[in-house]
């Protein structure tokens, strides 16, 4: 019985039908470092028309400075994912869990309610909420990382970096 679905070489072994017919194919990853890195220059652009802090009250970080160094770790990324990406044969993926999805969602919460309750107080919602999103279940263990992990992050940015937060009826308490 022959096998109609390979052919043989010109040096005698078998090769796929699809070798050198195949149709030109990009991975998926290079479009999508394409599009982080031109959302990058648009945002650095975005950065350079902030107000200018005088410098008699300039105190820490300006703010210029915190989204650029961010921007700049994106891009690198953006690149490294391009570079591993080139001359791979994209793989076929599974969909996203409805878990992804629902971090974003919480996410934006979190961000919509930092005004109204401060930052300490979010954060110490998202920290309970996304662990048991997740599908952790030792309540003792988040409700430890939900009370200390904001206020770590409150007095690093706050007292460090000098970085001012929206105040809500629990910052105060840390003033």
């Amino acid at each position: 019985m022959t096998d109609t679905k390979t052919t043989q070489n010109g040096d005698g072994n078998k090769a796929r039908p699809d070798q050198g017919s195949r149709p030109f194919s990009i991975h998926t990853d290079l479009p999508m470092g394409v599009a982080v890195l031109l959302f990058s220059a648009v945002v650095f652009y975005l950065t350079t028309l902030f107000d200018e802090v005088p410098s008699a009250m300039a105190q820490g970080v300006p703010p210029t400075q915190f989204p650029r160094l961010l921007l700049f770790l994106i891009s690198a990324f953006a690149v490294m994912m391009m570079f591993q990406a080139w001359g791979q044969e994209a793989k076929k993926r599974k969909p996203l869990p409805k878990v992804v999805f629902l971090s974003a969602v919480l996410l934006i919460v979190f961000v919509s309610i930092v005004n109204w309750v401060g930052i300490i107080a979010a954060m110490m919602l998202f920290c309970i909420a996304l662990p048991i999103l997740w599908g952790e279940r030792r309540f003792k263990i988040i409700a430890i990382f939900a009370a200390i992990y904001p206020v770590l992050v409150y007095f690093l940015f706050s007292r460090v970096m000098e970085v001012n937060f929206p105040l809500g009826f629990f910052t105060e308490f840390f003033r």
